[in-house]
């Protein structure tokens, strides 16, 4: 077992079945670089230890006894810039979407082998989207069906400061290190957020950067 390090990312678990939990714990605490935040059952536990454990990252489970880890997922954005992996057995195209819609960071299935789980979490930390194969088709799809749609230039859409923004959130920026990044306040950068959201028609950040690829307005790797 590997003794969690100064510079370790925290980690919470947000999982109802208690052996899985136990599992993953134990994938937490034998990879470097990770220790445990915190590793609850429900949704009011795990919005209850947002403030006081601090998590970097959170592997969330969608279907809990008291809501749906989306719930969790709102909750954490609105104060924390820590990032989430979904851990679910739903695999199904609505369920990708709602998820990764929500905020979600990342989107894989229980069945994924301790290892590959490993090296995903640490990519969601580095500010990638680590997606089960079925997850990254239905991308494929909604990418193809809008390719065929004719869109605007490049730039007509948004302002130079608002590619800016979202492509420091593509570096794994949170809000308040965006403004320190750009000089202006975490206030502003909400509402450039906002904007983006509104120009196009997205409803989180991991989307938002998704179309601005595909719209040509930021270059594939942010």
């Amino acid at each position: 077992m590997h003794a969690p390090t100064r510079s370790a990312s925290r980690v919470g678990i947000l999982e109802d079945d208690a052996n899985l939990r136990l599992y993953l714990e134990q994938i937490v605490a034998e990879g470097d670089g990770l220790m445990l935040a915190f590793s609850v059952g429900s949704v009011a536990e795990a919005v209850a230890c947002i403030e006081s454990s601090r998590p970097d990252l959170c592997l969330v489970d969608l279907q809990l006894p008291d809501g749906s880890g989306l719930d969790f997922i709102a909750a954490l954005k609105a104060v924390s810039p820590a990032r989430c992996l979904i851990l679910t057995v739903l695999g199904d195209r609505e369920s990708v979407l709602a998820a990764l819609r929500s905020g979600a960071d990342g989107y894989l299935l229980k069945d994924t082998a301790p290892e590959p789980l490993r090296r995903a979490m640490l990519a969601t930390l580095a500010g990638e989207t680590p997606l089960s194969p079925r997850a990254a088709g239905f991308l494929l799809e909604i990418w193809k069906a809008s390719a065929a749609i004719p869109k605007q230039p490049p730039g007509a859409r948004l302002t130079a400061r608002e590619v800016d923004v979202l492509t420091l959130f593509s570096r794994g920026l949170s809000y308040r290190e965006a403004a320190e990044s750009l000089g202006i306040s975490a206030h502003t950068v909400g509402d450039h957020v906002k904007a983006i959201y509104r120009k196009l028609d997205v409803h989180s950040c991991t989307e938002a950067i998704f179309e601005a690829r595909q719209l040509g307005l930021m270059s594939p790797r942010g």
